[in-house]
């Protein structure tokens, strides 16, 4: 029978119609599934990829200053403790390195993945902290500490904790001081700036170079805080941890000193202030009592000066009590079979700015939780300012994407807290997160030689009911990479007359195009290569004349 006999049938892939002659019905069914193959591969690649998924990996480096003048900021070496239960908080397969700094940078805990064994070596070394140095030299620990392009590969969030109570200090000649302090806030900040690492700086009393540490902190969208007494150092170092890595919690019962425990916790760390009670002890789920000297096997202990860290694998389930008559319950972190993925856009706005948070649910093998599964979970975001709210908003969860809060435009200046919690019946979690607010400071001649922040003109409108009245600022621009500039969504009164003129492609449109293109060149080719594929087979099976 010859081949022009054969009826014909019509295949249509990426719209193109090939018509196509078969000797048998064989060699049809070899020939639709690879069209069936390549059509996969084209819609695949054409079509809008979803929301990538965020990641909660952190790498963190402390840097802890001893210098001689810690002596009479930390006389009791509060600095220990508190370094302490703040190494036995950084999560498990986190990425961690401890230095201590003075005349020169020393490592105290070497760089290396957090697990039972680094913590333990972390929980030893602290206690190794002594305040002997003559200077204060805050670059020198910076370029020890710093990322390289390796890290920022690896895909983990770059952090970086500094303590110190003076300014750089790396000599008795004032010039090389002032030129030490130049070369920090620009050549070494500049390369964590470009490795997109937050660098949180902490200052141990008013003595400290607060303008520095706030430089160093808003250029990278840091945390900055002053410890006005080494007695407030633990909870500083907490709300630079919490700002730094993805700490669940469960809400405490102050009064009752007690908190639920659901079924599908692997581990818990709970942190207690002892306040002079050496013989703290808990309640568990069943009831049972059990102190330092009394743990059960599936539990650690951890005690300091000041507070105690306990560590319980797979707890049982109900009310936990803490017993004592001074001990006070500061915070159970835990971690489970639900994980929590967020990012904040931003931890340093001016007034008037907005921020939103990210927020994405998944389960213990970071898969992200279908539609069905997020049925009956919400996200809810507190703000408070000193104990007062300010912000109170509740949805719920979106399937397949980032499920996004707004934050208000804050009109007024200082650090706000961030209560993040999700919700799902009895089922709670909270994060804490910090958001300071700058204010929008007028134009003002520099008189020091020391560096400043990049400035941006700024239009600032106010409107009346006879007329609007435009007022010209200078805000400093102390956003550091493409991805951190990228992070605010909208501006409520406030208008970049640089960016009027002339706007700038974002990190996310760049990507966003970038990614379109691949998606059509793969599309593409994949149908250039079905259609010759298929004019070779009709070749090849096509009877001579």
């Amino acid at each position: 029978m010859p081949l022009s006999a054969v009826p014909l049938d019509c295949v249509k892939v990426c719209g193109i119609k090939i018509i196509i002659g078969f000797e048998s019905m064989f060699k049809f069914h070899i020939i639709r599934s690879i069209s069936a193959a390549l059509f996969i591969i084209v819609m695949a690649v054409s079509q809008p990829a979803l929301s990538q998924t965020l990641s909660n990996q952190m790498d963190i480096r402390v840097l802890i200053d001893v210098s001689g003048s810690m002596k009479n900021t930390d006389p009791n070496d509060l600095r220990i403790p508190a370094l302490q239960v703040l190494t036995q908080l950084i999560p498990t397969g986190s990425k961690a390195g401890i230095w201590q700094f003075a005349d020169s940078p020393t490592v105290i805990v070497p760089h290396g993945v957090v697990n039972t064994q680094w913590q333990q070596q972390a929980a030893v070394a602290a206690q190794q902290i002594s305040s002997t140095g003559q200077f204060t030299d805050i670059g020198a620990a910076l370029k020890a500490a710093s990322f390289n392009a390796q890290d920022q590969a690896q895909g983990r969030q770059l952090h970086v904790i500094l303590l110190t109570d003076g300014m750089v200090d790396v000599s008795k000649d004032v010039a090389e001081n002032k030129r030490a302090r130049r070369a920090l806030l620009e050549t070494i900040l500049q390369q964590y700036i470009d490795m997109g690492a937050r660098v949180h700086t902490v200052g141990l009393s008013h003595k400290a170079d607060v303008s520095t540490l706030v430089a160093m902190a808003q250029r990278t969208d840091g945390l900055f805080e002053v410890a006005v007494d080494a007695d407030q150092l633990l909870d500083i170092f907490l709300r630079a941890l919490d700002n730094t890595v993805i700490t669940q919690q469960v809400p405490v019962q102050q009064l009752e000193q007690s908190f639920q425990v659901q079924l599908g916790v692997e581990y818990m760390t709970i942190v207690v202030e002892k306040n002079g009670d050496e013989q703290v002890e808990f309640k568990d789920g069943k009831q049972r009592i059990f102190g330092r000297q009394q743990t059960l096997a599936n539990q650690q202990w951890q005690s300091s000066s000041t507070h105690d860290v306990i560590r319980v694998q797979n707890p049982t389930p109900g009310t936990w009590t803490l017993i004592s008559d001074t001990a006070t319950l500061k915070r159970v972190n835990v971690v489970g079979q639900l994980q929590i993925l967020l990012e904040q856009s931003h931890q340093n706005i001016k007034v008037g700015q907005r921020s939103y948070i990210d927020v994405q649910l998944a389960n213990e093998q970071s898969d992200l939780l279908s539609a069905e599964q997020l049925q009956g979970f919400n996200l809810k975001v507190v703000m408070d300012q000193g104990g007062k709210e300010v912000f109170k908003q509740q949805q719920a969860f979106v399937a397949d994407t980032k499920t996004r809060m707004n934050l208000p435009a804050l009109d007024q200046p200082g650090m706000y807290n961030l209560t993040i919690s999700v919700v799902n019946g009895q089922l709670i979690r909270t994060i804490n997160r910090s958001l300071r607010v700058h204010p929008i400071v007028a134009i003002q001649q520099n008189t020091t030689s020391v560096p400043v922040a990049e400035e941006v003109i700024v239009v600032s409108e106010t409107s009346s009911n006879t007329a609007s009245q435009t007022e010209e600022l200078v805000v400093s621009n102390e956003t550091a990479s493409l991805e951190l500039q990228a992070l605010m969504e909208e501006q409520a009164t406030v208008v970049v007359a640089a960016e009027i003129a002339e706007p700038e492609t974002t990190t996310s449109q760049v990507e966003t195009t970038q990614s379109n293109y691949w998606r059509w060149l793969i599309g593409g080719g994949a149908g250039l290569v079905l259609l010759l594929l298929l004019v070779m087979l009709r070749r090849t099976y096509k009877s001579p004349k």
